[in-house]
């Protein structure tokens, strides 16, 4: 609307028709109210927003109902990652306690090349976090649709489900979708 009151028209705007548009800028419509049928424009007639019932708000869903983000290392079982995970050739604790103990994974590291704690993985609310444990020679992370990069000492990156990273040797860690890991069902 123009500062006079008067409807503006787009001469280029051919997303609804100009008539329809026109009406739709006089009368104050949400837009909830308004369906497409076979090309159609129809406008509901209800009542205010003000006067509608508000939906019920659902309360949020516990952390600890939430299905986690799981991980695979080589062709083993899935891991949950409902707490840190620390993976190396003999993983320990960090010299800082923390509040929730990390689950400790070791992998073969017949060369040495793997960290004794390589890499951390931990869910952050929606995503996975993989931090590299200041390692000297860094992990491959893969991230799907993305060019290969190398996870630097103490660098973190968030990944998505698919992501691989090599942490050498052979030693591949596949992010998996949430869900329930086969021994939980």
């Amino acid at each position: 609307m123009t500062s006079g009151g008067e409807a503006r028209v787009d001469e280029d705007d051919d997303t609804i028709p100009q008539a329809v548009h026109a009406a739709l800028v006089r009368t104050a419509v949400d837009a909830d109210d308004v369906e497409v049928a076979l090309g159609d424009t129809i406008v509901r007639g209800t009542a205010p927003r003000s006067e509608r019932p508000s939906p019920p708000e659902l309360p949020p869903v516990p952390a600890a109902l939430r299905p986690h983000y799981r991980i695979r290392i080589g062709d083993g079982e899935p891991v949950e990652l409902d707490r840190p995970v620390h993976l190396g050739r003999k993983p320990r604790l960090t010299r800082v306690p923390s509040s929730v103990q990390p689950l400790l994974l070791a992998v073969q590291s017949p060369d040495g090349g793997i960290s004794a704690t390589h890499l951390e993985l931990r869910e952050q609310g929606a995503a996975v976090v993989a931090t590299d444990m200041r390692t000297l020679n860094g992990s491959e992370v893969r991230v799907p649709g993305s060019p290969v990069r190398t996870l630097r000492r103490g660098e973190s990156v968030v990944v998505t489900p698919g992501t691989r990273i090599d942490l050498g040797e052979g030693v591949v860690v596949e992010i998996l979708n949430p869900g329930r890991t086969e021994a939980a069902r």
